[in-house]
């Protein structure tokens, strides 16, 4: 019997779309490991969404994040990219790395509007059930945020789509 292919699933919106919760789910559901920005920069103690730091500290999260997922890779286990990968760069420097490290990268883009990302926001910081941005770096990140070109294939992943029905539609 074949081994199904290692799977980089790369998770792309702006912040709170719901990737975190999908993440989980998907995570139990294909046993791939989770990686997450925020989780390094927190094991760094790093202020949430790194507000505030410059981009050197940027760069080192990435440079953690990339070889971690090379280092699983190498371990038979496919991975999630918990995190935005708002700019273009960003998501063809974790596509490269997950196909050196024999890895099938596949964009899943969760859509979402600005109305709901302050939506959501305010209703977080009424629960206190999670950190948040604050509302002008939310407001930076999504006016900077770089949808996929035309050119990069996405799967979507629709509010409210759980990873169980996503995973029945796309595979594993």
């Amino acid at each position: 019997m074949t081994k199904p292919p290692q799977i980089a699933y790369l998770l792309c919106s702006p912040s709170l779309a719901g990737k975190n919760t999908f993440a989980s789910a998907l995570a139990k559901l294909t046993g791939a490991v989770v990686l997450s920005a925020d989780q390094i920069n927190a094991e760094r103690g790093l202020p949430f969404g790194g507000e505030g730091s410059p981009e050197s500290v940027w760069a080192e999260t990435l440079r953690l994040l990339l070889a971690e997922m090379g280092s699983l890779a190498s371990r038979g286990h496919s991975v999630i990219v918990d995190d935005t990968l708002c700019y273009r760069w960003l998501r063809d420097r974790f596509r490269q790395q997950a196909l050196e490290s024999g890895l099938t990268p596949r964009l899943l883009l969760f859509p979402l509007s600005e109305e709901a990302a302050l939506s959501r926001r305010s209703h977080l910081l009424r629960e206190g059930t999670r950190p948040v941005l604050s509302e002008a770096r939310l407001l930076d990140h999504l006016a900077r945020f770089e949808w996929p070109d035309p050119d990069e294939p996405v799967l979507l992943v629709e509010p409210g789509c759980e990873a169980s029905g996503w995973i029945q539609r796309h595979g594993g």
